[in-house]
Order: C-alpha cells, then structure tokens, then sequence
C-alpha cells in the first residue's frame, strides 16, 4: 500500500500525534474498555433502520508480523526492527450495519463533512451527528491508536445506488517524539496507506476485492459476501507492555490475565442493557445486540456473569417503568419544578435491588469476587465489604455511562443487609420534549441535552451551565430510594443535634462538626440551638467534644438542660438524608430483622448546676439533692430518662457512651420533653 504523510503547515494549527493521543482523557478506565465502548457503540450507530439485531465480533489473535509489515510502504523496515515479535491483534467487526459510506473523493468540505468514511478515517474531532447516537467517531476512536502501537486498518463493505462496494485504508497515529517512533522524517506523527490520486497528492481506500481479501487473510479474517455490510478495525502489534496495566498494582481477577476474557468482561460490563434484550427493541425501537468474542455467543443467562444477569433485569424494569420481579423496586423520578413540556411526566425511572452474597455466588464452591469487581471497582476495601450503593445510567443507546459507586445518586444512608449490594439504574424518558426555557438554549428533548453533557469519552454526565437538570436527577433519584426505606418523620417536639459526623459513622474519628447543632427540617429547627430552647424553657442537649474508646464505642460529652419539674427523654436516632429514625421507627421502617445500630452505654455526669459531683456510684441518689432523677433505659439501653423535681432548670455536663453495632450509619442524638 501506497503512504500519505500528514504535512505539517505551520500555519494550518494542525495538532501532531502526541496530542490527539492526549486527546482522550479517561485515564481511569482500561485501553480494553475503551476500545470495547467506542467500537460496540460506533457498530450500533450504523445499525441498519428497521433491523432487529446488530451482529458484532471481536477477535483476539496473532498473525505474521513480517509478512503484514511487507503491505506497508516506506515503514516496512522499521516494522520488522522494533516489532518483529509483536504478532497479537485485535479486530471489530458488524454486520447488519451501512459501513462506512460516504463520499472520500469530493473537495467539498460540506460533503466530506457528511462522509462517515472521511469522519472516521480522516476527521480527528468530527463528531457524528445522528439523533440520539452514543459514539462519536471523534476523540473517542483515539483509544483504537492508543492500545496498539498507533497503526489501526479499517475495512468496510457499502451499498452505494444498489452496487456493492469494498474499501480498505490503513492509519497511524503516534508520538513523534517517542524513541521507536515509525515515521521518522514526520513531525507530525500521522499517515494512512491506500492508494494514491494521479497528482499523488490524495489518498483513497483500496477497493480491489483481491488485495483486500490477501490483507484480511493475515488476520484469519474474511471478506463480507452476498448482501452483507458492515466495518471492520483491525488493530495490529498489539503492546504486550500494556497486557497488565489496568491491574494497577491491585487485586488480581481472572478475568484481568487474558484478552480474550477482558473483552468478554468488558462487553458485559458496558452493554449488558442490549446483549439478547428484545425488550429494549420493543421499547426504543433500535436494534438489540448480538456480541461474540472469538466465536463464542455472549448469551444473558448462559455464560453472563451473575451480577450482569440481575443488572439487566433491573435494567429492564426501569427502561419499562414497572417490574415483573418482586424484588426489583421501580420508583418514578419526578422533578417538583419540571423541565418537561408534560409537566406530569417524569423525567426518568429508577429501578433498585438489593443483591446478596448468594446471589453472586461469593460463598463455596464458587467463590467468586465481589459484584463491584465486575463493575470495575478497584478499591479493595470496597470489594472485601461488599455492601455499596451503586447506580448505573445510560441514554438510549444502552451503553453504560458510568457506575456510581457511592455517590449523589444514592442516600447517604440506607437500611438493608449489611453485607448486601444495592444496585441501581436510572433511565431518562429520553424522548420527552424540554420546555421552551431550554429549547431556547438549543435543547430539545432529555435525550438531546444528556448526550450533549458528555465528554468524547462517555463516562459521565455533568450539566451544562446553569441548566441544572442533571443535578436533579441525581437528587431525586436518592430521594426515590430513600422514600423506599424511610417514612416521614413529622414530630416537632424535640431538641437535638447531629453533631455526630459521617466519619463518625464509619472511622470513629468525629471530631468535625461535634458542637454543631440541627439543621433540619423548619418544625425542628426552632430546637436546635442552646437560646432557642432556653427562650421556650424546654429541654435541649448540644454536643461539645467527642473521643473514640475503641473501635465500637465512642465517648461524647454533651451539655443538657432539663425544663423544670418535668420529665424529659435523651435517645440516639439514625440520620438520614433529612430524615432521623428512632428505634421505634427504625423498627417500623424495616421491620425487627435489622437491629437498631446504637445503643447508650454509661454515663457519667460531673457537674449538675455548676457544682461538681462525684459519680462514683454510677445512677444513685446523689441527683436528687438537686433536684434531679435519672434513669437509663433497661435492657434495651435506648435512651435515658432525665427528671426534675424543682422549679428550677437543670443544668448537666456529662460524658455518654455510644456504642455502635454498624459502621455503616450515622447517629444523631436528641431529647424530648414528654411530661
């Protein structure tokens, strides 16, 4: 094949290889799982319209590397000095799609602008513009440069006026200032291989059918036949340096140790919602995905893994709106002030589950990893705990955008199994219509604004400048779940502080925000300061300090005010995201199954008026000369029952023992007056 260099105008700003390798900023995910998300997600673009399925195949396997290096003029050389031995590929291959059609011979911009041949081979940054598209041909396709040694091959079979045609180019793009760079002589660091114009100024594809059939040969790979279409990228020399990189130094899964079994995991990973889903056909009308990795059929329930299985269930319930499975919860996502032309309409579902140990087969004889191990996650802690909130979310086109892993999407707490897994997905109504506030920004539909969050990767979405709708999603998507598990809390007579901070909860290190008092709801937080409850003469407690004892209890000391002559209750609550749960209605919340996770130990109580006073005794009539009875809840250790007898305020400074039975939920500690 015949070489065009990419000149390098000085005055063109053209960007070189070093930078558009850059280009792609995800640094967080493996080359394996880039390539998989921008190559399945390209193939399903080109689906064909009205097809019911999108066949696609990945390869993984070792050619000649001498005899490939012989087709590539002017580099041949240099191939067979620093990759002689470099012999594995990995090719991308669709059927049931148009291929890359397209004009690749016009001067005008405008049509070139339209070729999906010229975007994708020559347009670093041109992006496709198809309604509601998830790949982008842009930035994203650098990834196929980055896990090989920057040469990719693209083959492609069209329909052009009912004639089938066949083209074959090859590119590359690498650092120029690299050691074992290819092309020498080039500053730039780009060129591709086909066939020259007259002028030898232009490059074409190949399109004889004989050297395309030698070319793919190599690869054990054939030419399309009879009416198929569809595009192939072949990826050769791959890296053997980059085999392990993605470990990173962390745990190492079987998966992780061999191609061929990254790719099968990452297909599972990122398009789990498509794979054999006729659901997902019937629903948004697109094809679904049909995946083989060296041959083998990746079939949901068959050789998925279990994780994946349950993810597309729930998946499904919330593309449907509605379960069939008892145990996937559907909630809708409603924004109180909507952004949709159908103000009643929501704006997404999110469908929940909570996954056990069992379920993912952790437990002998299978022992399999964690189900956050699937999803990606490195964290060891994490993996070892197995008792995340994770939410996933995807547009229409099904590709996974991201996992959050304990984040916004979720409560901040929540009430289930503690070695238990909480999966989640949200789904946007992706074609319901703005209204005209965001129209005039330039967005039409839910699916129209989302897909234009996202960066060249697609690994999250982040709003747009002051339009916010992400952010709400997020919120009220955890404020669906939370509602699942907690009721509203409407009492208004009680004093408290929720001064016991979220590392609290999970470290025992609490020192942040101890003496900081309630910020809750308007009922409550007329009692949530030392002067407020003073000016109503009732009773109040405010944390002052706190130390950890061990690594189950901490020691907090705490100032109380009892009102006079009356009878008041100090309890411990688990705190939500603006709900609190006392132990009677944390029992009704979820039932006596789950524990209530605090219980006070002692307490010792140094000063009652001012005066200091000498607890030895423990809960004995030493209180009483001040006019003061105390009493600690038993057997339960719930709360302590504080009671004055004179026409006085008391006045306590004490130190109470909390002791905690999860790490997983943050207390808050309140008083209420009751007689």
């Amino acid at each position: 094949m015949k070489i065009k260099v990419a000149p390098n105008d000085v005055q063109s700003m053209s960007q070189d290889g070093e930078s558009i390798l850059r280009s792609l900023q995800n640094k967080s995910l493996p080359e394996i799982d880039l390539i998989v998300r921008e190559g399945i997600q390209n193939s399903l673009d080109a689906s064909i319209k009205g097809t019911k399925k999108t066949r696609i195949d990945f390869k993984v396997g070792s050619f000649n590397p001498a005899t490939l290096a012989s087709h590539f003029n002017s580099i041949e050389h240099t191939l067979k000095k620093y990759y002689f031995d470099h012999n594995e590929f990995i090719s991308i291959s669709d059927k049931d799609t148009y291929g890359l059609t397209g004009d690749y011979k016009s001067d005008d911009p405008n049509v070139l602008d339209n070729s999906n041949f010229h975007k994708l081979v020559f347009g670093i940054g041109k992006n496709q513009d198809k309604e509601g598209a998830g790949g982008s041909w842009g930035l994203g396709k650098t990834s196929f440069f980055r896990i090989g040694i920057g040469l990719v091959i693209y083959y492609t079979r069209v329909k052009v006026d009912n004639v089938y045609e066949e083209r074959l180019i090859a590119s590359l793009i690498e650092n120029p200032n690299q050691e074992n760079r290819l092309l020498d002589t080039s500053s730039r660091g780009i060129a591709w291989w086909g066939e020259l114009d007259e002028l030898e100024e232009k490059i074409y594809p190949i399109t004889d059918l004989k050297e395309i059939k030698e070319m793919l040969h190599l690869f054990g790979l054939e030419n399309y036949k009879d009416s198929e279409t569809g595009t192939t990228i072949i990826i050769p020399y791959i890296n053997p340096n980059n085999k392990n990189k993605e470990l990173n130094n962390n745990e190492s899964f079987y998966w992780q140790k061999d191609k061929e079994e990254q790719i099968k995991m990452a297909v599972q990973r990122w398009y789990f919602p498509r794979i054999m889903n006729k659901q997902y056909s019937k629903v948004l009308g697109n094809s679904y995905l049909e995946c083989r990795v060296n041959n083998e059929l990746l079939m949901p329930h068959i050789n998925f893994e279990n994780v994946f299985d349950i993810y597309q269930k729930i998946y499904t319930a919330a593309l449907l709106g509605e379960s069939t499975h008892e145990d996937i919860k559907v909630k809708e996502v409603k924004f109180a002030q909507n952004v949709l032309e159908e103000k009643d309409k929501p704006i997404g579902y999110i469908a929940f589950k909570e996954v056990s140990k069992k379920e993912l087969d952790m437990f002998p004889p299978n022992n399999k990893p964690s189900g956050l191990a699937y999803l990606g996650v490195t964290d060891k802690n994490k993996n070892e705990q197995n008792n995340s909130k994770v939410v996933a979310y995807s547009r229409r086109p099904g590709m996974i955008i991201e996992y959050s892993v304990d984040g916004p999407w979720t409560p901040s707490e929540f009430l289930y199994e503690e070695s238990n897994l909480l999966l989640g997905f949200f789904v946007p109504v992706s074609n319901s219509e703005l209204n005209k506030n965001y129209n005039n920004l330039g967005y039409r539909t839910v699916e129209n604004y989302l897909r234009s969050t996202e960066n060249s990767d697609h690994a999250n979405w982040m709003d747009q400048e002051g339009v916010g709708i992400i952010n709400r999603m997020k919120k009220y998507s955890a404020q669906a779940i939370k509602n699942h598990y907690f009721k509203e809390d409407n009492n208004s007579n009680i004093t408290e502080t929720s001064g016991l901070s979220r590392k609290y909860g999970e470290l025992f290190m609490p020192p942040k925000g101890f003496g900081k008092t309630s910020k809750g709801r308007k009922s409550e937080k007329k009692w949530g300061n030392k002067q407020n409850a003073r000016y109503k003469k009732d009773s109040y407690v405010v944390v002052m300090s706190s130390q950890p004892i061990d690594e189950s209890t901490v020691g907090v000391n705490i100032n109380i005010s009892i009102k006079n002559q009356s009878k008041s209750i100090l309890f411990l609550q688990v705190i939500t995201q603006d709900q609190k749960l006392d132990a009677e209605k944390w029992t009704k919340s979820v039932g006596s199954n789950l524990e209530f996770p605090f219980t006070i130990g002692d307490i010792y109580i140094y000063k009652i008026n001012g005066y200091l006073i000498n607890d030895n005794l423990g809960f004995s009539s030493i209180y009483e000369s001040y006019g003061l009875h105390v009493k600690k809840d038993s057997p339960s250790n719930r709360f302590v029952e504080f009671q004055s007898t004179i026409n006085n305020q008391v006045d306590i400074e004490a130190t109470l023992k909390i002791k905690m039975k999860s790490k997983r939920y943050q207390p808050n500690m309140a008083i209420k007056t009751i007689q």
